[in-house]
């Protein structure tokens, strides 16, 4: 990754600046920036023709080019391919990373072959202090066989010259670790069949978070595959959970409670009593913080939200519990104008159940507006509502005219 022409010194200065206000995410995650041309080295990232070690200068053939494009959906410019190349009759992976190659015998699967952090050397080591949750990258592979496993490793480690795969076994030295593995997507060589894969960081080390280091490879066996196997990556991204896995009520879980669904209706006897004190949580990642505001919507609702930040300050999730008391005394005559019409639903008022007096997509909305049931029924059915608390309500059914209903 050494950088040879001013203009791109330039170039990765800018991208240093960059790497400095985005300190959740790699730099150059999506391989836009190169220090030449095609066959450079994309800035930040290492390949054999900056390797050391006794058989370095054996290794230094280019195994990697800048390829125009990018994957489904993205914007770049720009992708890397990486291929497997035969050297003196033994075959050498492709092979990209953060840190540096070391090429220290002529046997593959030799741990005198090993990719390492140099902190002694900026241009082969990545400064990384956060912990995502999970990593997220494109690829398209292609090898001659349907068994060959390309492989992208990522290790959070400690203030040490990390190398990998030789010491991913001493948890004393590294925090975390992300394997993203993936067959070939296509069998033609000629061909593009992309893919995300998605993995998360197991984090089973005890040391500090100091850097990063990142190895990607066309095999995740030294010397497998065959000759012209190549893997194409584009958009690492870091994932930063600001989920919640559980909602609680006076330390019971909410009924229905699900991560990816955000409202919540509940009753409470005192109202007056209710505050954020009564909602617990519990987060999926140990380092998101939650805000909890209380909102008065009337004499008898109180909305509790919960705001979630993931540990990179943006990711954000907001859920929120609607708390109400009592039952409107308002006569159902009064409630409902349409009383001389076929009603939707019946009974009404209604205690447990509603039976659908007509077919189609039943939707059922709080005062707010927000639909707290949706669901597709038959006419005669009966749909249980006890779960939602007391209160007044409105019935429709496939969007005709709607019918407030009163759930006791």
């Amino acid at each position: 990754m050494k950088h040879k022409y001013f203009t791109f010194i330039l170039l990765s200065s800018l991208a240093a600046i960059a790497a400095a206000q985005t300190p959740f995410q790699l730099p150059n995650a999506g391989f836009e920036q190169w220090d030449g041309g095609y066959d450079s080295e994309p800035t930040h990232w290492n390949t054999f023709g900056t390797s050391d070690g006794q058989f370095a200068s054996l290794a230094s053939s280019n195994h990697h080019y800048r390829r125009s494009g990018h994957r489904p959906g993205g914007s770049g410019n720009y992708y890397l391919t990486i291929y497997t190349q035969s050297i003196l009759g033994v075959k050498a992976n492709g092979n990209m990373t953060t840190g540096r190659i070391h090429a220290g015998s002529m046997s593959a699967s030799s741990s005198d072959n090993y990719n390492y952090t140099q902190r002694s050397n900026s241009d082969h080591c990545q400064p990384f202090t956060a912990t995502p949750d999970s990593m997220y990258v494109w690829v398209s592979f292609y090898a001659g066989s349907s068994s060959s496993t390309a492989q992208i490793v990522v290790v959070i480690h400690g203030d040490t010259d990390f190398k990998e795969p030789n010491e991913t076994a001493n948890t004393a030295l590294f925090k975390g670790r992300a394997t993203a593995q993936t067959t070939r997507t296509t069998s033609s060589a000629s061909q593009m069949n992309w893919k995300q894969l998605k993995v998360p960081f197991v984090y089973d080390g005890t040391s500090s978070a100091n850097y990063i280091l990142i190895d990607i490879t066309t095999n995740k066996n030294p010397g497998g595959g065959d000759k012209n196997d190549s893997l194409s990556i584009d958009d690492i991204e870091f994932i930063y959970s600001a989920w919640l896995t559980d909602i609680t009520v006076g330390g019971t879980t909410i009924e229905g409670f699900a991560k990816g669904q955000f409202n919540y209706a509940v009753h409470v006897d005192d109202l007056a009593a209710f505050g954020t004190a009564d909602i617990g949580y519990t987060t999926e990642a140990d380092d998101a913080s939650v805000e909890k505001t209380a909102t008065t919507v009337d004499d008898t609702t109180v909305r509790i939200t919960l705001t979630v930040t993931a540990e990179d300050g943006t990711t954000q999730k907001v859920y929120s519990v609607t708390a109400t008391s009592g039952v409107p005394s308002v006569p159902v005559a009064i409630q409902d104008p349409e009383a001389g019409i076929q009603p939707l639903v019946f009974p009404n008022p209604a205690k447990d159940y509603l039976t659908a007096a007509c077919d189609g997509l039943l939707e059922i909305a709080d005062m707010q507006g927000r639909i707290v049931l949706s669901r597709q029924c038959s006419a005669g059915e009966r749909i249980a509502v006890g779960h939602l608390p007391r209160g007044l309500y409105t019935a429709a059914i496939d969007g005709n005219k709607k019918h407030k209903i009163v759930i006791q």
